[in-house]
């Protein structure tokens, strides 16, 4: 079933939920069970998180700049003062390195988990808990993110893997959790996404290449890719001013809501 507008509702929904902490993954897995779609076909979904990595990248534009010209210096002009940028880069590899090989180790026991609602419904409640625990932080003294940190939160991406299971909201929640500033562990988390999302686009486009029909949706494709972008960075304005307010955990509420009325539905 490859109608226009479920490729716009499908992009709506991949743009408000991928950077607001309830699962992209999981919401389109119940989007197309609820709309009866039946597909091995990626494209869509490789094109939908396109539009929200390029949405993140737009967002971030300054500090990625930042990194990659202060690591440029450092490395290659040796300039000593650009090491704190370089340093920031390494904990991003760090924390990249779990999903990384999870995601090649369990890929088929992964894939097995993207069309089944009720897998969703119980990493639903799963991410629930993990933004509810935010609200256990306090206003002490937040310390910067370390290798350390920057490996559990990397663990926290690895478990998002798992479609109901928000990567967002379980890398920024433990991120709090390990005492990061609200503000930080939301740039953090999204600049990791980045690469991990990179190597998904990395490995799709072979699969979008060979698919016989894809010149026939191609406007379609293209629509629901911009809409899935300019809806993702409008949802990170909303959860930046979220997570100033420190109203975080309110979104485990939707996730729990939602986890317990799949388990009953299907």
């Amino acid at each position: 079933m490859k109608s226009f507008w479920i490729f716009i509702i499908l992009a709506i929904i991949q743009g408000l939920t991928e950077p607001i902490p309830v699962s992209s993954s999981g919401h389109l897995v119940l989007a197309q069970a609820l709309f009866q779609i039946e597909s091995n076909d990626a494209t869509l979904e490789i094109l939908l998180h396109l539009g929200s990595l390029i949405a993140i990248i737009i967002f971030y534009y300054k500090d990625i700049k930042e990194l990659i010209v202060d690591n440029w210096q450092f490395l290659v002009k040796r300039e000593k003062a650009k090491k704190s940028s370089f340093d920031y880069a390494l904990k991003l590899v760090i924390a990249t390195i779990p999903a990384g090989l999870i995601g090649l180790l369990f890929r088929k026991n992964i894939e097995a988990t993207l069309s089944n609602p009720r897998v969703v419904g119980y990493t639903l409640l799963f991410t629930a808990l993990m933004l509810a625990s935010t609200f256990l932080v306090t206003k002490t003294k937040k310390q910067p993110i370390n290798g350390f940190r920057a490996l559990i939160i990397g663990f926290g991406q690895a478990i998002a893997l798992l479609p109901g299971v928000s990567r967002s909201g379980i890398t920024t929640s433990t991120a709090m959790l390990v005492k990061t500033d609200p503000a930080d562990a939301m740039r953090f988390s999204f600049l990791l996404f980045i690469p991990i999302a990179t190597l998904v686009m990395l490995v799709g486009i072979p699969e979008i290449m060979v698919q016989p029909d894809f010149s026939d949706y191609a406007i379609s494709y293209l629509v629901a890719t911009i809409v899935s972008g300019i809806v993702t960075f409008y949802a990170m304005r909303v959860l930046r001013i979220v997570l100033k307010s420190r109203k975080y955990h309110w979104f485990s509420v939707y996730c729990a809501t939602l986890g317990i009325a799949v388990l009953f539905i299907f």
